[in-house]
Parts: C-alpha cells; structure tokens; sequence
C-alpha cells in the first residue's frame, strides 16, 4: 500500500457519501430485523432468598453450608420436579442453563432467577423451583435450625432481559458505517494505484526511442568483360578485328 494523501481520501468519501449512507441504513435494517424478528427474547423472573440460623461468626463450615444451599438449588433433585409439574419440554440441560442462583458477599443472601421465553412461565417455574427446594434442603438436612425465607417472591418480568433495541440497532448502525468506509478505502487505494501504474506505464513508453533500421547500400552487380588488348596477360594475343573486304574493293574501283 502505496502513500495516502488523507485530504484527497476525504474528498473521495465526500463524494461517495450516498454509498456511505446505503450501508449505513442497510446496518440499521439488518439490527431491526434481528432484534424483532430473529433474536429470541428471554424473560427472567428474580427472587431474593433469606438463610435463618447461619452463625457466621463461629468457623468456616458456615460459608461450606451456605455454597451447599447455593448448588442445592440448581441441582435435579430440586428442578426435576419442576419439569414434571409444569411439562417444561426442554429438559433439564436447558432449564438449569437458565437457573442462576448467587449468594451475596458477606451475607446469607441467595439471589436466584430463572429464564424462558414466555415471562409468566419464568414466574410459575420459580415459584416451584423455591418450593421444592425448601422440601429437599429439610430432607437432605432434616430438621436443624436453618430455616429459608423468602424475602424477595418471584417478579413477573415486562421487558425481556436479553433484548436492548436501541444498543443493538445502534451497534448495527455503526457496523454498517465502518463496513462502507471500509470498502471505500480499499476501493479508493485501488484506484490510486491502478492510476499511478498507468502513469507510470505512459512515462516509460514516452521515454524509450525507436530507432529505424539503416537501410543497407544496395551493390551494383559487376558484369564480366572482355579484357582489354593492354590488360591481357602475357603470353596471349590480341584479338584483331577482321578487316572489311568490302570497303577495301570499293576503294580500288574509285
């Protein structure tokens, strides 16, 4: 890639701005039609749980029975059921892919979620999955002096959490802009230097000198004579004329 001239380049861009703006709107087009009509928007329902009875001052078997509680949670012992009561279709795999459950630092705080496509669902999918996790923690722990409140019930989500029309129609936007003046450039930097070739090209033909062939002189062909009486090499004689006989008997008679 050969040396760009930057103001030249922007007056390039200037004058292709209607490319610019087509790939700009096709961005747009594109970020519109994957936020509405492709992307699968997920709704997620959030409860806030409340360990009772934890001493977190005494030693470090309190933090191991609250992460416990915490992968209790998302386990099939509790989330099966679920699956069962509520003919969740997608299985166990997908279910718990969709299941978070966290404990807040420092607290006795579970914050758990669940995520489907339909926001109702989400909500009555963790409800029970609550439910049947104070049945198994009493049954895995039996009756001790930890007890599970729910301070936070499941929220029925308005909005879906993975789709932000906005950000995303914009990041297609800018996508779309960058992609055109992308192109541009390639398109520009290979037009400069086809011209400069063919500059080039013209320069070197102007500069080489054809030079004519020189004719060769033509060379008369030499035709043999008969040697003259003087030239004739020794030992031969001339040749003598014979005379006119009749111009001698004309001469008599006069």
């Amino acid at each position: 890639m050969e040396e760009i001239d930057l103001y030249d380049l922007l007056r390039f861009y200037a004058k292709k701005w209607l490319t610019i703006a087509t790939f700009v709107m096709l961005g747009g087009i594109a970020g519109v039609a994957y936020t509405y009509f492709v992307q699968s928007p997920q709704y997620t329902s959030k409860a806030t749980i409340l360990l009772v009875g934890t001493n977190r001052t005494s030693s470090a078997s309190d933090s191991v029975t609250l992460n416990n509680y915490v992968q209790l949670f998302t386990s099939r012992r509790v989330l099966e059921p679920v699956i069962t009561e509520h003919d969740y279709n997608k299985g166990y795999d997908t279910l718990v892919a969709n299941t978070t459950a966290q404990n807040t630092k420092n607290t006795d705080i579970i914050n758990v979620s669940i995520s489907t496509s339909d926001a109702k669902q989400s909500k009555a999918l963790l409800e029970d999955g609550i439910q049947s996790f104070r049945k198994q923690a009493r049954e895995l722990y039996g009756d001790n002096t930890i007890k599970i409140n729910i301070v936070d019930a499941a929220s029925l989500p308005g909005q879906p959490t993975n789709v932000k029309p906005a950000m995303q129609i914009g990041l297609a936007v800018a996508a779309g802009f960058a992609l055109g003046i992308i192109s541009l450039f390639f398109m520009y930097d290979y037009r400069m230097s086809a011209g400069r070739r063919r500059r080039a090209q013209r320069q070197g033909d102007s500069s080489v000198v054809i030079e004519e062939p020189r004719s060769q002189a033509t060379v008369a062909p030499l035709v043999d004579s008969a040697p003259l009486a003087s030239e004739a090499p020794e030992g031969s004689q001339a040749v003598k004329k014979p005379r006119n006989k009749k111009s001698k008997k004309s001469k008599k008679q006069s």
